[in-house]
């Protein structure tokens, strides 16, 4: 039977003016997640030695400093978040808090055990330790005990490869090796998710980030400088280096990617 043309003039009207998802043309997507996270890079957490070379010498902050860092955060209503918080936001995950920050503390020295993680956790702070597996329970490194009681006391640990190489030197199984096996190790022991990569030496090729998304990894951090965590750029997430001749005002620099602030760097 068919429809008067009154009717049928309204059904085609109403048709139209609902739009294309209603014909199953539409292809419309959210703006990709995005977000301003200074994400800083920490290594050694110790008081200088004499017999530090050049390379961990300018690794290395102080406790003090540390201390003093922790407490302009806290001042300035800085959040801690991890790693594993961003590539969840950006993944479509919760949102993160206002004036967040991440600390991410690479390669899993002794030193971070007594001198950043317990200090972090007596302030009720969070942030992600990049461990090498291959270094845990030698000289100078965490050990398996330790790692697995910070991640049981709420610290995010995520993966910084097997034994540390540059892998666009390395072969390419040993490269795809380096990044499948530190995850299923790190999860094997601690029996979470660890979906979160950084690169050794900041170093990586197209061949490796194809490696680190097949090996099962949410994001990557890599050490370029940058703040906007974007979820188009998940494999190559910035961060920002802490140096150990920072000053109040360079520090306060690096939060908000103040360029006057970090011209001053002599560094």
């Amino acid at each position: 039977m068919a429809l008067p043309l009154t009717r049928l003039v309204i059904v085609l009207a109403c048709f139209f003016a609902l739009g294309p998802s209603l014909r199953g043309t539409t292809v419309v997507s959210a703006a990709p997640r995005a977000a301003f996270v200074p994400v800083l890079i920490y290594h050694h957490v110790k008081w200088p030695r004499p017999g530090d070379n050049a390379i961990e010498r300018g690794l290395t902050i102080s406790p003090a400093q540390l201390a003093t860092e922790l407490t302009h955060l806290a001042a300035g209503g800085y959040r801690s978040v991890t790693a594993r918080d961003i590539a969840a936001f950006l993944r479509g995950g919760p949102a993160l808090p206002k004036r967040p920050v991440a600390l991410t503390f690479d390669d899993g020295y002794s030193d971070v055990y007594a001198n950043a993680y317990q200090v972090l956790l007596r302030r009720r702070m969070r942030a992600t330790f990049f461990i090498v597996p291959g270094f845990l329970d030698k000289p100078r490194y965490l050990t398996w005990k330790q790692v697995e009681n910070m991640a049981a006391h709420g610290m995010d640990i995520e993966a910084h490869s097997m034994t540390h190489p540059d892998l666009t030197t390395v072969p390419a199984a040993q490269m795809q090796r380096e990044i499948r096996l530190s995850r299923l190790l790190l999860e094997s022991r601690l029996h979470r998710q660890v979906r979160v990569f950084a690169y050794p030496y900041g170093a990586y090729n197209g061949g490796i980030l194809r490696s680190v998304r097949s090996a099962g990894y949410y994001a990557a951090f890599t050490t370029h400088q940058g703040w906007w965590q974007t979820e188009t750029n998940r494999l190559v997430l910035p961060r920002v280096y802490v140096d150990n001749d920072d000053t109040a005002s360079i520090f306060a620099g690096r939060l908000v990617a103040d360029a006057v602030a970090l011209a001053a760097d002599p560094t």
